[in-house]
């Protein structure tokens, strides 16, 4: 290190000084993580997860003296991990974007950044990505996901001319025919410009390193990444830096010297370790830092931060309080397996030696061992007083393991159902009192609740990836590129974007998935009560739901027409042209243009208020000259109802008298009129004559 190095920060000094810094830190690191058996347990839970217990993998060993004792692994802790793993990655997320505003343009590249993010999602597998890291979070206490921007990754769009030599006269060194030569008079080919994409890597704890001072991750300005590399690839990337690059020793070989930790033992490989520095931008270090480098003596690449925050998105269980490092429930399941495990190869090692059972057979009783062997034979001996059942032989019966055993075995794996939060109705196993459904379900509502906080972590760890996704494609996506998108509707298309479609997107947040939709009678349910409300119009919108639980296909109509009517509401401030066709929602385009002239200060301008008031006037004209039938639903369902029919004349009460238009009536079809009153008074109604079937006037009796 430089004599100064206390007065400079690390990240100011030369870059050969910083990675001398930064080998010295992670030394240290490592050291630190041996010392206080963090290292320890992370490569414990690793073998437990895997099923690494005993010297045969996934099968009985003998350990003991001679051989004495059998060994056998009943794997809970495995399936515990698989079991948080799944309830916090089962509900598949919805990424949601978020403008600055809301004008129609923002809309739209919302839009577009939902469909990219999706397309990221399924087609580059981020989606597996974010859950191998929750899996490496739940065994190893920690998950990192990296996200860098690979320049030289998809199509060539264009060409520049490479950086010229020159001779010592200053003159750029060129052959007959004018092409740029580097010093050993080799013609300098043009440099092709790539698209560019994105690259997603799940990383494990062993390898990065931060700044083991801060209390929480939140506060790390740093982050130094390793990962591994062909050195011959790297080789050919730097020409000029060939002979170091192979020079330095492959993972293999670190590893038996003990310089390097890793999960796993390694054959020979041409591999080597690759490290790169990101230092956030700050007071001290105003443009960031990004170092990548073998060793002091191999830097390949140093400048400033190339991204807006550290590239590299963390999720844990929980943490060591006061720390930045990662801890999961599952490091105190370990000692609990090692006991089952005990136990059960306990219970199988008496079983295994005493299963075959062994016969006494009392000595005069004059039986041969012949005699016994094979089953089924007739035996025939010779009694012996004083020996036990008369001289017959008996067999020893040395199997029955003390039922301690299996209770304690019971206890130890409910402890861990416990500790864990994974109860026994979420295994698939109940217990013999849980019969009702209610019960069940109440009993794992409690492991859905007691996982709540990973779940949270999980849905984070998505909006910080989602975030970067499109701040990474607003810096670096010049070129037009193309992607596959799949619509609400699970249609294809192929789109073209920039980074210019996407410079109003500020945010990415996480819808979770409604629990109900993830079930076939909570789909059915849904698609029944959307019937109701009247928001599914024909039977592919019913199965779409029915089948995927994808309300979207529901509302992408609606929403379209409100981006519509608000692109024309923009239109008619800027004083933009505008048309009116015959199936536009007149109703909806009527109330929410006069929304415009809502802003007082706008009902001063004449010229948009006479713009708005015509506009608005050209879908009432369209709206009155067209027929029903061509009329959108919710203009039909706005409209008055058609008027009621007159009501039926009132017939009086029982007992009470008839009015006199009724009499008259009654009196003019031939009845008496004083006996017609005196019927309605005694509560008798006077029958009411049938209509001439020509002409549809009643028939007059005749007198």
């Amino acid at each position: 290190m430089s004599d100064n190095y206390r007065d400079v920060y690390f990240v100011n000094d030369e870059p050969k000084q910083t990675v001398s810094y930064l080998q010295a830190k992670a030394k240290d690191w490592f050291n630190s993580m041996t010392t206080n058996s963090y290292l320890e347990k992370i490569k414990k839970s690793w073998d437990y997860y895997h099923g690494v217990y005993y010297k045969e993998d996934h099968g009985i060993s003998y350990g003991g003296e001679v051989g004495e004792l059998v060994n056998i692994a009943v794997n809970h802790y495995h399936n515990i991990a698989r079991h948080i793993h799944t309830m916090v990655t089962a509900n598949r997320p919805a990424y949601q974007s978020r403008a600055i505003n809301t004008d129609h343009k923002s809309q739209v590249q919302v839009d577009l950044a939902n469909d990219l993010l999706e397309y990221y999602m399924r087609q580059k597998n981020v989606e597996k990505k974010l859950k191998e890291t929750v899996e490496k979070a739940v065994v190893l206490g920690s998950g990192y996901m990296k996200i860098e921007w690979n320049a030289t990754k998809g199509k060539a769009y264009d060409y520049v001319d490479p950086e010229p030599f020159y001779d010592e006269e200053g003159n750029p060194i060129k052959d007959e025919e004018g092409n740029f030569l580097d010093k050993l008079g080799r013609v300098l080919e043009r440099i092709p410009v790539y698209e560019g994409d994105l690259e997603f890597k799940s990383l494990d704890p062993l390898n990065v390193m931060f700044d083991v001072s801060k209390d929480s991750w939140e506060d790390q300005e740093w982050v130094v990444i390793r990962t591994f590399v062909n050195k011959y690839n790297l080789a050919a990337k730097y020409p000029e830096l060939a002979d170091k690059i192979l020079e330095v020793p492959t993972k293999d070989k670190e590893l038996k010297r003990g310089s390097k930790v890793s999960l796993t033992s390694l054959d020979e490989t041409e591999d080597v370790a690759l490290y790169e520095l990101f230092h956030k931008r700050s007071e001290a270090s105003p443009n960031g830092k990004y170092l990548l480098y073998l060793n002091d003596d191999c830097i390949l690449e140093d400048g400033a931060m190339p991204y807006r925050n550290l590239p590299v998105y963390r999720i844990v269980p929980s943490t060591y309080i006061g720390t930045s490092f990662g801890y999961t429930s599952m490091w105190d399941l370990m000692p609990i397996q090692q006991a089952v495990n005990s136990i059960y190869s306990t219970i199988l090692t008496n079983q295994s030696a005493f299963g075959v059972q062994n016969v006494l057979n009392p000595e005069g009783n004059n039986l041969k061992v012949s005699e016994i062997s094979g089953g089924l034979n007739f035996l025939d001996f010779t009694p012996v007083n004083g020996a036990p059942n008369g001289g017959a032989p008996f067999a020893l019966n040395l199997t029955q393991t003390p039922a301690e055993c299996f209770n304690y075995l019971q206890l130890l794996e409910k402890a861990m159902e416990t500790i864990s939060g994974i109860n026994a109705v979420t295994r698939g196993n109940p217990e013999q009192n849980l019969r009702s459904g209610n019960a069940l379900a109440l009993v794992q509502s409690q492991a859905l609740q007691y996982i709540s906080g990973l779940q949270q972590e999980y849905i984070r760890l998505m909006e910080d990836v989602g975030t970067a996704i499109i701040e990474i494609l607003q810096d670096y996506a010049e070129a037009p590129r193309i992607a596959e998108i799949v619509g609400k509707s699970n249609s294809s298309r192929v789109k073209e974007f920039s980074r210019d479609n996407l410079d109003r997107v500020q945010r990415v947040i996480v819808d979770v998935g409604n629990a109900l939709s993830q079930t076939t009678a909570g789909r059915s349910e849904m698609a029944q009560n959307l019937i109701q409300m009247g928001l599914i119009q024909t039977p592919e919108q019913y199965f779409s739901v029915l089948n995927s639980g994808n309300l979207e296909t529901m509302t992408e109509g609606p929403t379209k027409k409100l981006q519509l009517i608000k692109a024309e509401n923009e239109a008619l401030v800027s004083g933009e042209p505008l048309i009116v066709i015959a199936i536009d929602d007149h109703e909806m385009h009527i109330a929410e243009h006069i929304s415009v002239l809502s802003d007082p200060s706008l009902r001063f301008d004449n010229d948009l208020v006479t713009r708005v008031l015509a506009h608005i006037q050209e879908h009432k004209d369209i709206q009155a000259t067209l027929a029903p039938q061509y009329l959108d639903q919710a203009t039909l369902a706005k409209q008055p109802p058609p008027p009621m029919p007159p009501a039926p004349p009132t017939m009086p009460a029982p007992g009470g008298p008839l009015p006199p238009s009724e009499v008259a009536q009654q009196a003019d079809m031939g009845f008496n009129p004083q006996a017609v009153q005196n019927a309605a008074q005694a509560g008798v109604q006077m029958p009411t004559p049938p209509n001439n079937p020509l002409t549809g006037e009643p028939l007059t009796p005749k007198s």
